[in-house]
């Protein structure tokens, strides 16, 4: 039993050392690497774990409108003086897994400009397809207030 305990173990780990090799070099061919583990409560993150619990909780859209954070933390055993995990956590996870989610996860394009690959864009003069109506929407609280001003006759 101790046997299979232990190749669990080892699996858990060689899956995690391929998903951060894959997820390092998403993040270089966007021009965004790093070198560096997270560390939060003086013990490194695992961002695999991280990634994959919170994919099956929906994904970090539903985890922070559920307010899920402070379940997340629970399950990787942070020190009671580590206060600020839960925000710790979501920050990483934005920081490092978030667009590797969209595009890996939901299949979202990577909209991100790729060093050496920029965004198309139209020709000067060029006539775009859509008209943005909203960029004439102003709200109440930023229009001017009507002030009267009446002379003082002598």
């Amino acid at each position: 039993m101790a046997n299979s305990t232990g190749k669990n173990h080892a699996d858990q780990r060689r899956k995690g050392l391929a998903f951060l090799d894959e997820l390092r070099q998403f993040h270089h061919s966007r021009g965004s690497p790093f070198k560096k583990i997270p560390v939060v409560g003086g013990k490194e993150l695992d961002l695999h774990a991280l990634y994959t619990r919170v994919t099956t909780l929906g994904g970090f859209g539903k985890v922070s409108e559920k307010n899920q954070w402070g379940e997340i933390v629970e399950e990787f055993n942070f020190p009671r003086s580590c206060s600020n995990a839960a925000f710790a956590l979501k920050q990483y996870y934005l920081r490092y897994l978030e667009k590797y989610e969209k595009v890996h996860h939901f299949g979202e394009e990577d909209d991100e400009v790729q060093p050496g690959n920029p965004k198309p864009q139209l020709p000067i003069g060029a006539i775009p397809t859509s008209y943005n109506y909203q960029q004439h929407s102003v709200s109440g609280k930023f229009l001017r207030k009507k002030v009267l001003f009446f002379p003082y006759i002598f």
